[in-house]
């Protein structure tokens, strides 16, 4: 048999159905390529959404972890008296915030309820804490639950004095950084403190002028973006603004620190001697409306709102003890805080005679020198109502012997003459019933009814001052009236608005709100109440020098329980100085003074005292009219360790302030941790240090009062 070897090749055979290994290799390859390009495409759109649509929330989601928007507050303007003397300024301190998100390791960013905080690594947080608490004087606890809110910026501290600032930095702390703010500082301590009023921890007017123009002293607040290093510390550069603030703008007062030092002091005279419930005043110009003074007592330090041991302590941790006496400290805050002459309202008694009489003369219903029966002294006008009584049994009595002796007869037997609605109209244009103008937080306008609405004895009554409800301000005003030839003044507090940069940028004009009666009236009236002073009821008042005055002393009954008390009363005298052209027009009131005593036993000596201040002091002023130079302002100052404010400072010894200017001399003290108190003598301009006590080098305690005698050199 033979054997036959095949030398071709034989055809492929599929095995068991499958596919030929080349075809299946081909069809797999063009999926697997499909595929990756499907991939690849899918990819590429992802990084356009991310890259184009969702770029913006991304970029922020990034910044957010690697920066923190940081509040930035502007610098709140200043205010000064009408001569530039400093009554509010801001002095530049540190607070100190932390940003707790250094304290939750899981944290991941989001917006609001988005952000992830996970869980806070406490035994860190716990550590900071216990390094902070001394130094802050605040409980661990307290630092550890700031430390552990779930926020992105939280306070620990505001305001802190350059020691504490000082030994944190030194600690390094991670989280934990420095804001720079300003604090606002009264320099003259409680004067004019009502009016001025005070700010809160965020620098929100919270009385006075602080309160009513909140809005012009605040400015706007700036944003800045603060990034973080490698170890998450924030690197705060001034140039990283998102939003530039605009320093306040400062306010020029109408006024007169020395004026108001001379009122405030003669308040507390009559506290000491008479012993009423309270008592206050008001001096302005009757030729512009300016208010000079303004004051009332009880009053405060706008410095020291609350005592320490009050501060950043939640009444729950307080004793009952405490609670008491925080309670006994909130009622007197509040009694300081009343703005008595624009707040308070009260029957004017004797002083609406002068308004009766000159509503008379102008209507030609009484004459100069016309011989009035007083009837002794009673007069039952009305078998219906109760008579009308004088304190004495005046006869016949010419109309400026009715002024003189303060018949209440006399004025309402002028004042029945007129037409109701003549009489009426005359009041409201004397500004009785409305508000004065002067758009004060708290202000009333009085009350007073249409001759609709009266009785029998209204018209009798409002002519010697009941039956009417006024401010001390308004009744001031209207007075005003009859020194400057018969028109009603707008009041002004504030004569000149600057920006921070010292540019004018608007100005208060005195403004005629109505002329309420001719000039040969008023004219008339005052030589008529010159008479009140030297042969009436105000012969206390009468001033020395022979500088004439007139006005008219005023006491009223209070309403008690529906009825007039005869042992509790208001005292008052109004009056007005040099007679020939009053410049000055002084309301002096006490509230229910001891004793059986009148204007003209109380208020009317008050009122000779702060005349006769007032003139001594016109006499040594070089200037009294000088603009105000209000171009200086805290954002001037430096802030590196050169900065003359800072140069050989000691903590806890008083430093050398003499020749200083007062800006300086004050920052200086503030951080030594010593409190600046102004001292200046009346007429003086203060721009530098002349003295100071306690002397240079001696060593002082925190809070310590520093006095600066400042003055020209």
């Amino acid at each position: 048999m033979s054997l036959r070897f095949a030398t071709e090749p034989h055809a492929s055979r599929r095995l068991l159905g499958r596919q030929d290994p080349q075809d299946l290799l081909g069809r797999r390859m063009l999926l697997i390529m499909g595929g990756m390009a499907f991939w690849g495409l899918l990819i590429l759109l992802r990084l356009l959404w991310l890259q184009g649509v969702e770029h913006k929330r991304y970029r922020a989601k990034a910044n957010q972890q690697h920066t923190t928007v940081v509040p930035v507050p502007p610098i709140r303007g200043e205010l000064r008296d009408r001569r530039g003397e400093p009554l509010a300024i801001s002095i530049k301190v540190e607070s100190l915030f932390a940003d707790p998100r250094v304290f939750y390791p899981d944290y991941k960013p989001g917006k609001g309820d988005e952000r992830q905080w996970g869980n806070p690594d406490r035994k860190a947080a716990a550590e900071v804490a216990a390094r902070l608490a001394p130094i802050l004087e605040q409980t661990k606890g307290q630092v550890l639950d700031k430390l552990l809110r779930k926020k992105t910026f939280v306070y620990l501290e505001r305001h802190l004095p350059p020691m504490k600032v000082a030994a944190i930095r030194a600690m390094g702390l991670d989280g934990i950084e420095f804001q720079p703010e300003s604090r606002r500082f009264y320099p003259r301590g409680s004067l004019a403190a009502q009016i001025i009023g005070f700010t809160n921890i965020d620098g929100v007017g919270q009385l006075g002028i602080e309160q009513n123009k909140d809005k012009e002293l605040a400015g706007l607040k700036g944003e800045l973006i603060a990034p973080r290093d490698a170890h998450g510390k924030l690197l705060i550069l001034q140039e990283n603004y998102s939003q530039i603030p605009v320093n306040g703008a400062s306010l020029q007062l109408s006024i007169d620190a020395s004026i108001q030092h001379i009122v405030e002091d003669a308040l507390e005279e009559g506290m000491r001697i008479s012993r009423p419930r309270t008592a206050y005043a008001v001096v302005v110009d009757p030729q512009t409306g300016e208010i000079l003074a303004m004051a009332g007592t009880p009053t405060f330090d706008p410095n020291h709102i609350l005592p320490k041991k009050f501060r950043n302590r939640a009444e729950s941790e307080l004793s009952a003890g405490e609670r008491e006496e925080l309670r006994r400290e909130l009622e007197r805050q509040k009694a300081a805080r009343k703005v008595h002459p624009v707040e308070d309202v009260y029957e004017p008694g004797s002083t609406m005679k002068i308004f009766t009489a000159a509503i008379a003369l102008e209507e030609r219903k009484v004459r100069l020198g016309e011989r009035i029966d007083c009837l002794g002294g009673r007069w039952l006008y009305s078998p219906k109502v109760p008579p009308i009584t004088d304190t004495h049994r005046h006869g016949v009595l010419s109309f400026e012997e009715i002024l003189w002796q303060s018949s209440n007869i006399g004025a309402a037997k002028m004042g029945i003459r007129l037409d109701p609605a003549v009489h009426y109209q005359y009041l409201r244009k004397f500004g009785f019933g409305d508000p004065t103008g002067l758009n004060f937080p708290g202000e009333s306008q009085g009350r007073m009814i249409a001759p609709d609405r009266w009785s029998v004895p209204t018209q009798y009554t409002f002519s010697y001052g009941y039956g009417l409800n006024t401010t001390p301000l308004q009744i001031l005003m209207a007075g005003c009236a009859l020194a400057n030839g018969g028109k009603l003044m707008q009041p002004i507090l504030v004569q000149r608005i600057y920006n921070d940069k010292g540019l004018l940028m608007k100005e208060i004009k005195p403004t005629v709100r109505v002329q309420v009666l001719s000039e040969e009236t008023a004219n008339l009236m005052k030589e008529t109440l010159k008479g009140v002073l030297t042969q009436g009821t105000g012969k206390r008042a009468k001033l020395d020098n022979g500088v004439e005055a007139f006005g008219k002393t005023g006491t009223s009954r209070k309403l008690i329980d529906g009825k007039y008390d005869p042992k509790r009363h208001f005292a008052s005298f109004m009056g007005f100085f040099p007679a020939d052209r009053p410049q000055f027009g002084v309301l002096v009131m006490l509230d229910d003074p001891a004793g059986d005593t009148t204007g003209g036993d109380v208020a009317a000596p008050l009122f000779k005292r702060i005349g006769d201040g007032i003139l001594r002091f016109r006499e040594t002023s070089p200037d009294p009219d000088r603009e105000a130079d209000l171009k200086l302002s805290l954002r001037d100052w430096p802030v590196s360790e050169t900065d003359e404010a800072a140069v050989h400072v000691e903590r806890g010894r008083v430093p050398d302030l003499k020749g200083l200017s007062l800006k300086a001399a004050i920052h200086r003290v503030v951080l030594v941790g010593g409190t600046p108190r102004v001292e200046t003598t009346p007429g003086s301009t203060a721009t530098r240090v002349l003295g100071q006590s306690p002397e240079p080098g001696v060593a002082l305690e925190p809070g310590t009062v520093v006095k600066i005698k400042a003055g020209m050199p």
